[in-house]
């Protein structure tokens, strides 16, 4: 018999003995709940929603603690410290969430900060819109997830909702001169 002819015999010899092999049963800790158990699993758009929700709260604090400094508009100001305030509490409250749901959130990302202090021109603008663009991803987030059959992330998407401005009344509550 050849060497190489030698080794794939080998290799099915093998490749038979493991797929005749019982798959090994996981060991569980009390505190650790049963991976895919019918109704007590996170169904996969809930872990996608509180993924999502954390790194869009963490890139609104990013942007506007990033252009606080470079803010004209007085009223801006305000709603980007209003901004940071809210969108932590509301991220730490997420955080306790996933925490007590299993879920790793994401890291704030430094780069948007970055990018946002490199910015130059009308920086309110810029961060205007920007708010808008990501309000108005968010409001469809949060709404879709408020109809969640998970009560604790139902909940959590029904209280936040409320919170925020509606995109048209955006441009009453701000103002640029």
């Amino acid at each position: 018999i050849s060497r190489p002819v030698a080794l794939a015999m080998i290799a099915a010899s093998l490749c038979s003995f493991l797929m005749a092999q019982p798959s090994p049963t996981p060991t569980l800790t009390p505190d650790q709940p049963p991976p895919n158990e019918g109704d007590g699993a996170l169904k996969h758009h809930d872990r996608a929603f509180m993924m999502k929700a954390a790194k869009a709260g963490n890139k609104e604090v990013a942007v506007s603690q990033a252009v606080m400094d470079k803010l004209s508009n007085p009223q801006l100001k305000n709603f980007a410290q209003t901004m940071i305030t809210d969108h932590t509490a509301a991220g730490a409250e997420l955080a306790t969430l996933a925490a007590s749901k299993n879920v790793q959130l994401p890291q704030p990302d430094p780069s948007i900060a970055d990018d946002w202090s490199k910015k130059t021109g009308d920086i309110d603008s810029k961060y205007v819109k920007e708010m808008v663009s990501d309000h108005e991803e968010a409001v469809k987030l949060f709404e879709k997830e408020s109809k969640s059959t998970d009560a604790d992330i139902a909940a959590f998407a029904q209280k936040t909702l409320p919170n925020s401005l509606t995109a048209s009344s955006w441009s009453e509550t701000i103002s640029l001169t």
